[in-house]
């Protein structure tokens, strides 16, 4: 059994989750007790460095409320894009913000997701809204060394609730939250129509880029970035309705209508599914379906999985906000896609799922037309034999440049348990970095996607 809550430990606590909306730690996490404390070595290779990172941590969870800690020192071996450094082998940039503190908590939580009050800080993993179709798969660790903490918090009654986000708190960019009402429940909440619940949503990047140029200022023959900040506004109203709660099939009817201001709006129609196997182990199907009505200025998801990396470099050179809201894309004839998904899990040891979605947008030139514009997304999360842990989530997405389709999000992690005391583990991951190039006035500039790989061993005691 402790080897169990062991393993259990270090998936909850050390890997991501998948990029469907589906959580494989939701079902067990209510019962993930006690405290753990530790260190651990690991070696690493990040783009095209070596470092050698030891850390202290620790995780500690109470009936109500669960925290963890995480104090890291990076040593730089081998420094082969000339990082800036502090007595010749600590990165200069390890802590000269906020943020660079902040990331020693690691997370805070204070009950659970569908309770009556939830509190959440810490990184954003295939965070989803509602529905999905503002907010969904967003994860904020994308870019390399640059920790973000965001603030989730949830009210849930059998009449309603509220749904706030924070990407981030040093400081924040998308703000806002969603706000849901089942109205038929002030009247009756055995009734079956009470399965009926409306939502409002509305989020912002308060200080999204309008623009990035460089100059006037220039370091070592580099024109730095200048970035004209506005902001970017979405909103929009959902119903959902639960038609079928049969005792191992349930079905319900979801449709969402947002709009992107001064920009475009778009339909989102789905079905969503889930089966319960007759069997021993709790094992279940889950699976959604949806169709896709768009403006040509719209796009569905707009704070997805890449958005970190998106709002300053998005299409043909342009920030999201702002190609979204060019002129040139106003008035043409609405497009159309689709989304699907389909997940396989047994609780608490094993899921395996994916999703697939297509849809038709303009090229960036809209004189010529459209192109078929695809997002793939694959994962996997398992426990075995009380003793290995892995989990697998990779994404891909064409938004029509070729550059993300090459360059998917990723991560890779497995663990295994050499005694209640001793973890080794290996784990690979893509991250993001800027990247400059030419000198003077033609300084240009990017995120490049590095790939790092880290194999090392945990030790702990449990308390």
């Amino acid at each position: 059994m402790k080897k169990l809550i062991a393993c259990l430990f270090v998936i909850c606590f050390l890997l991501p989750l998948a990029s469907v909306d589906f959580d494989p730690d939701e079902a067990y996490s209510r019962f993930n007790r006690g405290h753990y404390a530790g260190f651990s070595i690991f070696p690493s290779y990040e783009g095209r460095n070596t470092l050698l990172q030891l850390s202290l941590y620790g995780n500690f969870s109470f009936d109500a409320f669960a925290f963890g800690l995480h104090v890291p020192v990076r040593f730089l071996l081998h420094n082969k894009d000339e990082v800036e450094t502090s007595a010749k082998v600590f990165p200069k940039d390890d802590w000269d913000e906020a943020r660079d503190w902040v990331k020693l908590l690691t997370y805070f939580q204070y009950g659970h997701k569908h309770d009556l009050f939830y509190f959440y800080f810490g990184e954003h993993k295939n965070r989803y809204m509602g529905n999905g179709s503002i907010l969904g798969g967003y994860r904020n660790t994308l870019k390399y060394n640059f920790p973000k903490r965001g603030v989730n918090i949830g009210v849930n009654t059998d009449f309603g609730g509220v749904d706030l986000f924070l990407d981030d708190v040093t400081p924040p960019n998308v703000i806002g939250g969603r706000s849901f009402v089942k109205p038929l429940s002030f009247l009756d909440k055995q009734n079956y129509w009470n399965n009926l619940e409306l939502g409002f949503t509305y989020l912002a990047d308060v200080f999204a880029p309008e623009r990035i140029v460089h100059g006037p200022e220039i370091v070592g023959g580099i024109a730095k970035r200048e970035i004209e900040k506005s902001s970017a506004h979405i909103l929009g109203f959902d119903m959902n309705f639960r038609f079928l709660a049969l005792e191992h099939y349930h079905l319900s009817f979801h449709s969402d209508w947002n709009k992107i201001l001064d920009a475009g709006s778009g339909f989102h129609f789905s079905l969503k599914h889930s089966v319960d196997l007759p069997t021993i182990t709790e094992m279940r199907l889950l699976s959604k379906w949806e169709y896709r009505a768009m403006q040509s200025n719209y796009t569905p998801s707009y704070f997805n999985t890449f958005y970190d990396i998106q709002r300053e470099y998005y299409r043909d050179g342009e920030t999201k906000s702002r190609f979204l809201s060019l002129p040139s894309r106003k008035g043409e004839d609405w497009t159309h896609g689709y989304y699907f998904d389909l997940v396989f899990d047994i609780t608490g040891k094993f899921s395996i799922g994916g999703s697939f979605e297509h849809s038709r947008i303009y090229k960036n030139d809209i004189s010529e037309g459209k192109f078929n514009s695809y997002g793939v997304n694959v994962f996997a999360n398992a426990i075995l034999f009380k003793k290995i842990g892995a989990d697998f989530t990779i994404t891909f997405e064409d938004i029509g440049e070729n550059k993300l389709k090459d360059d998917p999000f990723y991560n890779f992690s497995i663990y295994y348990l050499l005694s209640d005391f001793f973890t080794i583990g290996f784990t690979t991951r893509s991250a993001w970095v800027l990247r400059y190039e030419g000198m003077g006035s033609n300084t240009s500039s990017n995120y490049e996607s590095i790939q790092i790989y880290s194999l090392g061993a945990y030790g702990s005691i449990r308390f």
